[in-house]
């Protein structure tokens, strides 16, 4: 995909390693234990970010993002990551909706630049 303007990928995580906010949970033996979202013993999400060149997680990430230096231009293709870390399972309407975003994204763009070819030839 180095060759193109997207990056249609989606990851999608749950489970308490993905919180993105404190939450308190209740144990079966009825104990109260508070999870934070930003310990370091608990969650992954640092891992995950970091490889992701710290771009912010539930969000579309479909369009690559082009930092300008004094005399060249990186691209960064990022993986739209998303996750639920409050002890809930993932819907299918939910990943659906997510995937059908960043379908459209990917089709915007792919549409973009068939356009900018076409106009260029005539």
């Amino acid at each position: 995909m180095l060759s193109e303007s997207h990056f249609p990928y989606v990851l999608f995580l749950e489970g308490s390693n993905f919180l993105t906010e404190t939450i308190s949970i209740k144990r079966p033996d009825e104990r109260i234990v508070t999870l934070e979202y930003n310990s370091g013993m608990l969650n992954r999400l640092d891992r995950l970010t970091s490889a992701n060149y710290g771009m912010p997680i539930n969000t579309n990430l479909c369009k690559n993002k082009f930092v300008k230096r004094t005399d060249k231009t990186i691209m960064l293709q990022a993986t739209s990551i998303y996750t639920q870390g409050d002890g809930e399972k993932w819907e299918a309407k939910k990943m659906f909706d997510i995937m059908v975003e960043v379908s459209k994204t990917s089709l915007q763009i792919l549409g973009s630049e068939i356009f900018k070819q076409i106009t260029k030839r005539k």
